[in-house]
């Protein structure tokens, strides 16, 4: 689970930061509060489904959209870890 929230707070924080937005932006957006935003982004909150509908309704995505970019970083997370092992050896 841990790793989950903080690939999808990795997630956010890329997506807003494509949009030019603050925190603060975004909290505004989202009606959520500045540090929660800061938390979900960190990996130190577990967003709920309403949250995590705010978030992309703010964003101008669907749920489903964050969540295939999350899905995506996951992915790239993991391709990386492989490389690196594979250079250890």
């Amino acid at each position: 689970m841990e790793k989950l929230c903080t690939s999808f707070g990795l997630t956010v924080r890329q997506l807003r930061e494509a949009r030019g937005w603050s925190q603060e932006v975004l909290a505004e957006k989202a009606h959520l509060n500045r540090s929660y935003v800061g938390d979900v982004e960190r990996g130190n909150a577990v967003p709920s489904l309403v949250t995590l509908e705010k978030i992309a309704v703010a964003m101008g995505l669907k749920i489903s959209d964050l969540l295939v970019h999350c899905e995506k970083l996951r992915g790239l997370q993991a391709v990386y870890n492989l490389n690196l092992a594979a250079i250890a050896c």
